[in-house]
């Protein structure tokens, strides 16, 4: 009790992105955070109330903005061994699309992922982290270890980047004794894979993302469908038990009930929080996307690249029986345009 917990999650290497839970007992806030134009952003990022903090005035593409920085003063701070920065914020990304059409451009660069550069103490920056991570879509925390990072006892950092990254909250940690946590699994009791429909967006908050509600959904198709095989609706439970690259293939549209065994209460001192562990692939519909109208060729975890990357257990008789038994629906594109001609709500897509 008393304790925070904040799981590994974000874009990047397993280098930094491995599995591992942060503890936070002692958070601390920066004693100033300003942007790359000079504004001061600490009463945005001080506390995570959806209020988000845009770094960049100008963006040339979807994702790609000016270079820019936020600026964190730490304050004093008596030689610790162990800094943990956490930030909670998300990314308007580029595409598929728009990340090759960057890379024709004569004057635009593709979007520089963030690195962290602190103060040298003798007034210069330095490059302490060439790539931090980001948040891997919509509003997350991510954590960046910052111990060793810092050449002299001056606590500030600059984290610059061109990306169209927005903050709601930043703190950090400076040695935080870690906390003991006890992991434990919940059994999977039941994954049923049907047809829903698509969720209604719901008015952004400003700077922030496009959410849904789940409650208000339309079942009308609204994206032309890939060619290939699905994973055929009902019981998909044993297709997600173990790490074996019998994946349940998702179509536009379909969802994923899950129900987990109930734990028993904590003992008393302790509290519980909940993460969910998925060990996935997401493949955009675009014409720009390697094969991106295909559902196939699946992917596996041993591929060293995609599509060319062989296929050594697709013979397999357990991966031939997988794909005879479960991946056998298709998305028909005659009957996706049909209801989209009928649809009282056409106008509105």
């Amino acid at each position: 009790e008393g304790t925070e917990i904040y799981s590994n999650e974000k874009v990047g290497p397993e280098s930094i992105s491995a599995m591992k839970i942060h503890t936070v007992r002692n958070r601390r806030t920066p004693s100033a955070a300003r942007d790359s134009h000079g504004r001061d952003i600490l009463p945005t990022v001080r506390n995570r109330d959806q209020q988000y903090a845009q770094p960049f005035d100008r963006t040339f593409r979807q994702g790609l903005a000016e270079p820019h920085f936020v600026e964190l003063d730490l304050g004093p701070l008596e030689s610790p061994k162990a800094i943990t920065l956490l930030l909670t914020g998300w990314i308007f990304p580029t595409d598929c699309n728009l990340n090759v059409q960057l890379d024709q451009h004569p004057t635009l660069s593709t979007p520089e992922p963030p690195s962290i550069w602190v103060a040298d103490g003798k007034g210069d920056w330095v490059e302490a982290i060439p790539f931090m991570g980001f948040p891997s879509g919509k509003t997350k925390t991510i954590a960046i270890d910052l111990s060793d990072r810092f050449p002299s006892n001056d606590y500030r950092l600059q984290i610059r980047t061109s990306m169209a990254l927005r903050w709601d909250e930043i703190f950090f940690t400076a040695d935080d004794e870690p906390c003991e946590v006890r992991v434990t699994p919940a059994r999977l009791l039941s994954a049923e894979l049907r047809y829903r429909g698509f969720c209604a967006p719901s008015t952004p908050i400003p700077g922030g993302p496009e959410t849904f509600d789940y409650d208000r959904v339309t079942t009308v198709p609204i994206w032309p469908p890939m060619r290939g095989n699905f994973t055929r609706y009902g019981d998909v439970l044993p297709l997600l038990n173990e790490l074996d690259d019998q994946m349940v293939i998702f179509g536009a549209g379909d969802d994923l009930a899950l129900a987990f065994d109930a734990l028993p209460a904590p003992p008393a001192g302790w509290k519980r929080d909940y993460l969910i562990h998925n060990d996935g692939w997401e493949k955009d519909c675009l014409l720009n996307t390697v094969l991106g109208q295909t559902v196939e060729p699946l992917p596996f975890r041993d591929m060293p690249s995609y599509p060319n990357g062989g296929e050594p257990h697709a013979s397999s008789p357990e991966y031939q029986d997988y794909l005879r038994k479960y991946q056998t629906r298709t998305q028909a594109a005659a009957e996706f345009w049909r209801q989209i001609q009928v649809s009282p709500d056409r106008d509105k897509r």
